[in-house]
């Protein structure tokens, strides 16, 4: 594993993706991880420590420039791919061990988010594990910008550096009624409420996520 000081972009895991990968106990049996928004591989540098072979796709080419960096120097097999999810999802062969999409799906439309679960569910082993993070209605960002779909806006402020982008925000139980009818109900399944308060752009945002993971 690199030292922390020659990675870069993000070079932590998502906290809720380490609680996951120990508690479902992936250290004991690796495996094949896809992730949807991978950025610069903070979570897939996890699982590659733990000797799986990682897949990750991500629309930034500077963000995947970052990952290949970061998860080089492995035996382990790497697999990077860019391309927009809101359009589309790479071709696969093969099916995966585990699924992940922290903190990406919110930033497509409702439509296309259904349908990469449906391929989710394809690409998923039985008794795979599958992870969501997403934002709920109860984020500070619900509301601040121009609506173009049922609770998803383009964001007008600045202070997220996040101005200009689409937002979509879900119940925790819509939520799971798409995931039941996409993929199937997840056995095993945990559902945690993540609240927390962030300096950002002079003020203090409160952000309010789902964590969602079972087993398919």
């Amino acid at each position: 594993m690199q030292p922390l000081s020659s990675l870069r972009g993000m070079r932590f895991p998502d906290e809720y993706i380490i609680r996951m990968f120990f508690k479902e106990e992936l250290h004991l049996s690796p495996g094949r991880v896809l992730e949807l928004g991978c950025g610069s591989g903070n979570n897939l540098l996890l699982f590659q420590e733990f000797g799986w072979q990682v897949f990750g796709i991500d629309i930034s080419s500077e963000s995947l420039a970052d990952a290949r960096h970061n998860l080089a120097g492995s035996s382990e097999t790497v697999n990077l791919y860019q391309a927009d999810l809101a359009q589309d999802m790479p071709e696969f062969s093969g099916e995966f061990d585990a699924i992940i999409l922290p903190s990406f799906n919110y930033y497509i439309p409702r439509s296309s988010f259904q349908n990469l679960l449906g391929d989710c569910g394809r690409l998923l082993k039985k008794d795979g594990v599958f992870f969501l993070r997403s934002r709920t209605l109860e984020d500070w960002r619900c509301g601040r910008g121009r609506e173009v779909e049922r609770n998803g806006f383009i964001l007008e402020r600045a202070e997220t550096g996040e101005k200009g982008l689409l937002n979509v925000f879900y119940r925790v139980d819509e939520l799971i009624d798409i995931i039941t009818v996409s993929m199937g109900e997840l056995h095993n399944r945990q559902i945690l409420k993540v609240r927390y308060e962030n300096p950002q752009g002079g003020g203090i945002i409160a952000n309010d996520d789902v964590v969602i993971w079972g087993r398919r």
